[in-house]
């Protein structure tokens, strides 16, 4: 049986791709799912999915860069289910923008939706994780955050930063039996990068296989940290000269 039979996972930017994937994943683990996004539409048929594969979910519509929403998400999270045993900090954009040509404002919302909401979701889940004596929380990462692409500042520093975090948190969380952890995926056929798409089908990753990944880290004893993951394409120029 999975360890995560009953129970609830929070998963931000659920309303398409790796997010999406997750949540059904854990669905059919047994768990409950809490699903944010701003696209209300998606979310709303995301539930019905689910609901109809005879699982549990709840809809919460959050902009996760903003902390009143935050706090929403996860007061409506232990309303409805009681607590929350999983966070995975999904929500992200990409961006290539030169830093000559990169504004501040754009700089500020790569940097808030990638970075800063993965703190202020973890920020909010820590009280509710420690009071059921245990946690676990995934922060998506990127391959950018061990080889950057070129002219890509901002991402590059959100998925670095995401990095520090994640070891920040770790070490703050092992006390009180919160494992936190950091997956990388590689090129992933999603909304976020829509030339990956056009990839071969035996390139690019599905949402499917990085999401069954995701769930897999969290399916291990609470006394375990599957700390770090990394999935890259074995054509890629990735391991070595390419």
């Amino acid at each position: 049986m999975s360890i995560c039979k009953g129970r609830v996972a929070v998963v931000t930017g659920a309303s398409s791709g790796i997010g999406e994937a997750v949540a059904l994943s854990f669905v059919e683990k047994g768990a409950k799912v809490v699903l944010a996004a701003r696209r209300t539409d998606r979310l709303a048929d995301l539930v019905s999915r689910i609901e109809a594969m005879g699982g549990e979910a709840l809809a919460v519509a959050t902009d996760v860069t903003d902390e009143a929403a935050v706090q929403n998400l996860f007061a409506s999270a232990v309303e409805r289910f009681g607590t929350v045993d999983y966070l995975i900090n999904n929500a992200g954009i990409a961006d290539s923008t030169a830093a000559d040509e990169l504004d501040l404002e754009l700089w500020m919302r790569v940097i808030n939706t990638n970075l800063t909401s993965a703190f202020l979701c973890a920020k909010h889940a820590f009280p509710i994780m420690k009071k059921g004596g245990h946690g676990r929380i995934i922060n998506v990462g990127s391959i950018s955050a061990r080889v950057p692409r070129a002219e890509s500042p901002a991402y590059t520093a959100s998925k670095f930063g995401l990095n520090g975090l994640t070891h920040s948190l770790a070490l703050d969380g092992r006390d009180h039996n919160i494992a936190v952890s950091i997956f990388h995926p590689g090129i992933v056929a999603t909304e976020i990068l829509p030339g990956s798409v056009k990839l071969p089908e035996n390139f690019a990753a599905q949402p499917k296989d990085v999401a069954d990944i995701i769930v897999h880290m969290c399916d291990v004893p609470d006394h375990l940290n599957f700390y770090e993951a990394l999935i890259v394409q074995n054509k890629l120029p990735f391991l070595g000269r390419g």
